[in-house]
């Protein structure tokens, strides 16, 4: 019986050189390779889950998109409703501010008074406030001489016109000043014309 010989083992007439130390086999416990191997399964590993993660939060947006969509179509009538409620109350709300165009007080008599006094001077007493087709009259007099009660009417009814309230909404005249029965006493009446508006 022949024995066969190993292939693996040397030769008899063949020995290992341990004096060829780069061409030995690495005797380190965990090798340059072997890191190498580890440090790319890392990095595939870490991929593939940055993959798996993104592909998760596309999947969990889809989804959200599809809930929002399918909400948005469930309450589709609801919103055609809501949409017209709006239009019916956009429509109620210009024909409240046509009318309030139209019925609005461009004067409040309260207002006029009170700008009258604020603006009167001293010597000028109202007596009578009333409304006319040509405007609002006002009649008044004025303790002074002739001269002085010119003077004073004509200041005043510049005065009102410059008036960024009075003006605004009136052109005023001086229509009259006359002596009254008493001496010393002139009697007056400034007109108020509404001014046309623009």
């Amino acid at each position: 019986m022949s024995r066969e010989r190993d292939p693996l083992t040397p030769h008899p007439h063949w020995r290992v050189d341990l004096r060829l130390v780069a061409e030995l086999p690495e005797d380190n416990l965990v090798g340059t390779r072997f890191l190498v191997h580890v440090g790319f399964s890392v990095l595939a590993l870490a991929a593939l889950i940055f993959a798996g993660w993104l592909g998760y939060k596309d999947y969990k947006i889809r989804h959200e998109i599809s809930d929002w969509e399918k909400r948005i179509r469930d309450s589709a009538a609801e919103v055609r409703e809501i949409q017209n409620m709006q239009r019916k109350y956009a429509m109620e709300a210009a024909k409240i501010d046509q009318a309030w165009g139209l019925i609005r007080p461009q004067l409040r008599v309260s207002e006029f008074l009170a700008d009258l006094g604020r603006t009167r001077p001293e010597s000028l007493v109202i007596d009578i406030v009333e409304w006319n087709e040509a405007g609002v009259a006002v009649r008044c007099n004025i303790r002074e001489s002739s001269e002085a009660a010119t003077r004073i009417l004509g200041n005043y009814v510049r005065l009102l016109n410059r008036d960024e309230k009075i003006g605004r909404l009136f052109n005023v005249v001086s229509t009259d000043l006359a002596r009254g029965s008493n001496d010393g006493v002139f009697k007056c009446e400034i007109t108020f014309r509404v001014r046309a508006s623009k």
